[in-house]
């Protein structure tokens, strides 16, 4: 009989034992991974984080630039314009920029400080030709 409660008692430990390793060895691999995953998220979003704030500072003085420049352009068509409706009601004269505001005319100013000249009707930019 005691032989027989002996065997009861270590197969109990063993089967105690076989639970105890495997819900550690479970647990151990769900920490590895998780912390695995931890890592791999922390490097991914740092690099790619980093190229997108870099990205997007070149990407926005890119386009600053690229407004300003559309801005001188319009100015530049518009007092072409200007320049036509002018020359109607002076016909043989040669448009300038000083004539076209002693006519009333507002003469924008380029958004990078360029100065306007004229060549002909032609209207040109010193920063943005």
């Amino acid at each position: 009989m005691e032989s027989f409660r002996g065997d009861i008692d270590s197969r109990a430990r063993s089967r105690v034992d076989v639970r105890a390793r495997a819900t550690s060895q479970r647990g151990f691999s769900f920490v590895s991974v998780l912390l695995a995953l931890l890592i791999a998220a922390a490097l991914y979003f740092g690099y790619f984080g980093f190229q997108r704030t870099s990205h997007e500072h070149s990407t926005g003085l890119v386009a600053v630039s690229a407004s300003r420049e559309v801005a001188c352009r319009t100015n530049r068509q518009n007092i072409e314009r200007d320049i036509v409706l002018w020359a109607v009601n002076h016909a043989g004269e040669t448009p300038t920029l000083a004539a076209l505001q002693a006519d009333g005319l507002r003469i924008p100013a380029c958004p990078e400080g360029g100065r306007y000249e004229l060549s002909g009707t032609q209207v040109h930019c010193s920063v943005h030709r």
